[in-house]
């Protein structure tokens, strides 16, 4: 494993800027080698005339398409989804196959709009399930998500490892709440 690839794979995962000493320190090379290697990247880049380029924007270097690359490579950049739909998505995931009327309880009403929202990004498939719906991960589910696997319960493990710890289970049909009665609200997520 070489230095100057610890550094490409550190601009390549980050998705954003970094600066020579969160690149050192996270990495622990040091700072006038990862500014010789972020210069050596960059030059190689520019070389083959690649798509990608690495360079410096202000104090920071990053990992980008070229300008003259962006608008056809823009066609294929995944959505992102808002942090409540991917707390609802990771939810699903983990406890698939869920019914919608228990992730209502688990999330509240806006369970409905979330599981619109999830299956027009293809994430989850939901099918009939008597007054409810069924919903479970799709095959894309994973990929969108950079996870490894596409199996239930290696999703679990992936997903408990991310968030130190499961999503919380969602009500039995004996914990249902009596006509009138609020919900509790959900846990806050400890990650």
């Amino acid at each position: 494993m070489s230095e100057r690839g610890v550094v490409e794979a550190a601009l390549f995962s980050a998705g954003r800027a970094l600066a020579v000493e969160e690149i050192a320190q996270t990495t622990g090379l040091s700072p006038d080698a990862v500014r010789s290697d972020l210069a050596a990247l960059a030059g190689t880049y520019e070389e083959r005339e690649s798509a990608i380029e690495v360079v410096r924007i202000g104090e920071k270097w990053t990992m980008q398409i070229r300008a003259s690359y962006g608008e056809k490579a823009h066609a294929f950049v995944p959505p992102e989804l808002p942090k409540d739909l991917l707390k609802t998505s990771a939810l699903i995931a983990y406890h698939q196959p869920l019914k919608q009327s228990d992730l209502v309880r688990m999330v509240g009403s806006k369970a409905y709009e979330h599981v619109k929202a999830l299956a027009d990004h293809g994430l989850i498939t939901v099918r009939s399930l008597g007054q409810t719906l069924e919903l479970r991960t799709s095959p894309s589910f994973p990929e969108f998500f950079g996870l490894p696997a596409n199996d239930r319960e290696e999703l679990k493990r992936l997903l408990e490892a991310r968030t130190g710890a499961p999503p919380p289970r969602p009500p039995s049909a004996s914990t249902q709440l009596a006509p009138g009665t609020a919900p509790a609200a959900p846990e806050p997520n400890r990650t």
